[in-house]
Formats: C-alpha cells, structure tokens, sequence
C-alpha cells in the first residue's frame, strides 16, 4: 500500500528558500597573513638596526651565550602564539592548543630569576631600573609589537574566532614578543635583571593592551 507524502509545510518551504540562498564560503588562507607579518618584522628589524645599531658582536663571533637564550626564547614565544591566534581565526574541535602557555612559562622564567637576582643584589637591581636605555627597549618593542599586530588582527577579523578575550591576549603576547625580539638585536645588555625587568613590562604591557583592545576590534 502506498503511502502518500504530506503537502509541504510553511517550514519546508522556509528551508528550502533558505537552502537556495546559501553560497559556498571560501576557506580562509592563512599564508597571505603568514607573508604580511613576516615582511613587517623584516622591516621592523631593518628599522631597528638602521635607527639604533646592531649590538656589539652581533655580525661577529663574540656572541653571548644570554643574548643567544634571550632571542631563542622570544623566537619560540612569538612563534607559538601566532600560531596559536592563526588557530583561532578557524574555530574547531581540537583547535585550541595549549602550546602557548608552556612557552610564555619558559619565557615567564627570565622576570623570575631576574628577581631573585635583583633581591640578592638590589645595588644592581636599582642600577638596572634607572637606565634610560629600559625605556627605550619598552618604546622600541611596543611600537614594532603594534607594526606586528596589524596583520594578526586583520585575520581574525576575516575569520571566525570564537573566544575574543583568548584571541587578543595571544596577538598581545605574538606581537609584544616579536617587537622584543626586534630590539633585542641591538639591545647590549645581558643581565638577567635588565632581561627580566624591561623585556617582562613589554611583553606584559602588550598582552594587556592586546586582551582589552584586540576583542572590540574582531567582534561579529
């Protein structure tokens, strides 16, 4: 026995009305944004080196075992967390790595033994915070950090990222630590203190500034 099918409902006609409006949605690319922000640190080195010097030893052998350490760890830091804002413009089960805070706690490393120094020794300590050269490492990093950040923020704003709060924090933190890194090619200190101090406020001005700035901007 044949059963005859029901008329079709106001809701079926809904859907399908619905249905014939959609349009496949492009993947977002995520190597255009990879290429910008590469460019814009090459330039923010290039401005670095050209407004300030390099360091001394840097194009020769005398290199530093700390300035070495120094750069190795913003590299890591600043890696991981564009990867980690690249992965919140494409929300998804499984997407939200917890990579970047296993290197913002090896970063977090340097203020910490920076002040256990500076306490054994607070002659040094107080030597290293009156240093005008720390204000200009903290001006250097945050004005090629924002340089940095304008990419990571177009991205998401194309994308879909669904935790704001987590996604500014991160350019915060991946733009804070890239401006540091720019700087830290001609910044000549190596203490620990001056490390942990100047190169800590950055980095923690950026992720502040990044987590109560970066949602307003990238909001649906």
């Amino acid at each position: 026995m044949m059963v005859e099918s029901s008329p079709p409902t106001r809701l079926d006609a809904l859907l399908d009305q619905l249905a014939t409006d959609l349009e496949p949605v492009k993947p977002l690319d995520d190597r255009p944004t990879a290429l910008v922000l590469a460019g814009l640190f090459a330039a923010a080195v290039a401005l670095v080196l050209a407004w300030l010097g390099p360091r001394p030893g840097l194009l020769g052998e005398d290199v530093q075992p700390m300035f070495m350490l120094r750069s190795g760890t913003l590299a890591v830091l600043a890696v991981v967390c564009v990867a980690a804002v690249v992965a919140q413009a494409h929300p998804g089960v499984g997407r939200n790595s917890q990579g970047w805070k296993v290197a913002a706690a090896m970063a977090a490393l340097f203020p910490l033994v920076g002040a256990v120094v500076a306490f054994t020794d607070p002659a040094h300590a107080r030597a290293m915070m009156m240093m005008p050269t720390g204000w200009q490492c903290l001006r250097m990093s945050l004005m090629t950090g924002t340089l940095c950040a304008v990419p990571m923020v177009l991205h998401l704003r194309r994308g879909a990222p669904v935790a704001p709060e987590r996604a500014g924090l991160l350019v915060g933190l991946a733009s804070g630590s890239l401006g540091a890194l720019a700087y830290n090619l001609h910044c000549p200190f190596d203490s620990v203190v001056y490390i942990g101090l100047w190169y800590g406020v950055a980095i923690a001005v950026a992720a502040v500034a990044g987590r109560l700035v970066v949602p307003r901007l990238i909001r649906w």
